[in-house]
């Protein structure tokens, strides 16, 4: 069972110590029925004292062995849970950015929680069966002292009824799936109806349609699970009326088949209401078992498709943390990188390129959308690796010093940036400094900075973008990559961007490689290189160049 392999591999008490302690639960269970329908025999001759104090210690024992059980499988799948979730996490942190944008973000997400909360909500119910099993085992050996033929009736009958439990069970989960795509599409729709509001309300049409599809969904939500609601009550009724049916045969049934006393039916009647339950919880933790099992096979594979992620040789985590080299040039030298599906089948291939940077000088990269300069940008910051042709820092290969360590010279705002709340990775912040860049970048009035992180993020876009140019400045690395930055600032901070920025991180000997449209602001850069369909050209012609 792989739910119990994973649970013994990542569990620090072991799992044979809980399922012995469940044992001893399930037995203290069992006798409590023994001690209680003896008692009941005996209860007319008034000799109950010692069973009394027996019934006493049973049920002491059943409490302090099934509230250790349920504790140590709280405490223990949880943190099983916490260290699931940090391995991936490691293993994102690790990954390459390519193949972990092939995976995509849906995936990741679900297993992180969907999938981890399915393995969660799957240890209770284990352990809580193998104690059923324990007690239905201890309770049936119970019914065959009283009675063979009492025991082999129970035996068939309930084998009936698991039978017919497991098919309706698989029909059950059927329809439960079938269930589940339809609200995924449902909230598929819903998430178009929100995220495209602007456009669905300058098209009526759209937005009738949308609404047409959105209605259509829900009805067949509701439809799909009432079929579910509707075979759940069937499937509900038939066990409930399988154990009154059971019970009806030891009344009625059974004294037609064997000799049997009155005394000894009613301890048969209270055997099996004892082990309904246990029954119930045994079989239906089947299904359960089966989700999680599929739960762990999904996270085993994503996992193993995080490490593949990691194509970088000299791209880890265990290095010594040295600073990167005082960047004096940057080389790409016929260097190609393509884009490729998940068969590996190429899309878009950018290069071959070549280009030197030099430390000190602001180069701006033009080009329409989809000619490659996000690309290039990521290709020069190593976030993608080239598919062939190689970067050289100073003259050496930058898998030398390793790809860890060559990015830290890059402080980078790509198009997608993210704004992290607090400002991670950067120590010694100075508060002046902070709140001069504020003022700087027209802020002061809509942010504050406190206790290391900017009060308010609910800033329009050129605003957010401002506050993650101040991050990067904070951060003081040689190399500057700005994709698009100035795209949506107005007209006053766009040429304070280019005029009065740039030339001042010039002076003070950081390189700037910035990708943008702005044409009249051409003039800032000491070169303009020209990308169409992911090569340099001139503006003559088609002819490849390397500089300009």
């Amino acid at each position: 069972m792989k739910l119990w392999e994973f649970l013994s591999r990542e569990s620090d008490v072991p799992l044979s110590r809980v399922m012995a302690i469940a044992a001893v639960s399930g037995l203290a269970n069992a006798l409590l029925l023994a001690v209680v329908n003896q008692g009941a025999h005996t209860v007319s001759s008034g000799e109950t004292t010692q069973l009394f104090i027996l019934f006493g210690v049973v049920i002491s024992l059943y409490i302090v062995t099934q509230r250790y059980i349920l504790r140590v499988a709280s405490i223990e799948v949880e943190r099983i849970i916490a260290k699931l979730r940090v391995s991936l996490s490691q293993k994102i942190r690790q990954a390459d950015l390519g193949p972990l944008e092939l995976l995509g973000r849906s995936r990741i997400y679900a297993s992180m929680q969907t999938e981890t909360l399915t393995i969660s909500q799957s240890t209770a119910p284990m352990i809580i069966a193998c104690q059923g099993s324990i007690l239905i085992v201890f309770s049936m050996l119970y019914m065959l002292i009283l009675s063979r033929v009492a025991f082999f009736l129970t035996v068939a009958i309930v084998g009936l009824g698991v039978l017919v439990h497991f098919k309706s069970r698989n029909e059950l989960i059927a329809e439960m799936h079938r269930s589940t795509a339809k609200e995924n599409e449902f909230f598929d729709v819903l998430t178009d109806l929100l995220e495209g509001f602007k456009e669905m309300k300058l098209n009526q049409a759209r937005g009738r349609d949308l609404f047409a599809e959105l209605t259509q969904i829900a009805e067949d939500v509701a439809e799909t699970k009432t079929k579910t609601g509707v075979r759940y009550a069937d499937y509900y009724i038939f066990t409930q009326v399988l154990f009154y049916l059971l019970i009806g045969a030891m009344v009625f049934v059974l004294p037609g088949l064997s000799a049997v006393y009155s005394d000894q039916v009613t301890q048969l009647t209270a055997a099996i209401l004892f082990i309904i339950g246990p029954i119930t919880g045994v079989v239906g933790a089947f299904p359960v078992f089966r989700l999680a099992e599929h739960s762990i096979e999904n996270i085993a594979r994503l996992e193993a498709e995080l490490d593949q992620a990691r194509v970088g040789n000299n791209d880890t985590y265990a290095g010594n943390g040295e600073p990167p080299p005082v960047m004096k040039t940057i080389e790409l030298n016929t260097v190609r990188f393509s884009y490729t599906d998940r068969d590996d089948h190429p899309l878009f291939t950018v290069g071959p390129l070549d280009l030197t940077l030099n430390q000190g000088e602001v180069l701006l990269i033009v080009g329409g959308n989809g000619s490659g300069k996000s690309t290039l940008l990521k290709l020069l910051t190593s976030l993608y690796y080239p598919s062939s042709g190689e970067i050289r820092v100073n003259g050496l290969d930058a898998r030398t010093i390793g790809y860890r360590t060559y990015r830290e010279l890059f402080s980078a705002i790509f198009a997608d940036y993210h704004l992290f709340e607090r400002l991670y990775g950067v120590s010694g912040v100075d508060d002046k400094r902070v709140v001069e860049l504020l003022r700087l970048m027209g802020l002061e009035r809509k942010t504050t900075w406190l206790d290391g992180r900017f009060a308010n993020q609910e800033l329009s876009t050129g605003q957010r973008k401002r506050l993650a140019l101040i991050i990067s400045l904070l951060e003081d690395k040689q190399i500057y990559v700005f994709d698009e930055w100035a795209a949506d600032q107005d007209p006053s901070f766009r040429k304070f961007f280019y005029e009065t920025l740039l030339p001042e991180m010039k002076r003070r000997g950081k390189t700037v490689v910035a990708a943008t449209h702005d044409e009249r602001y051409f003039h800032v850069g000491d070169r303009v290189l020209k990308l169409e369909a992911g090569r340099f050209i001139d503006d003559s012609g088609p002819t490849e160049i390397g500089t300009r």
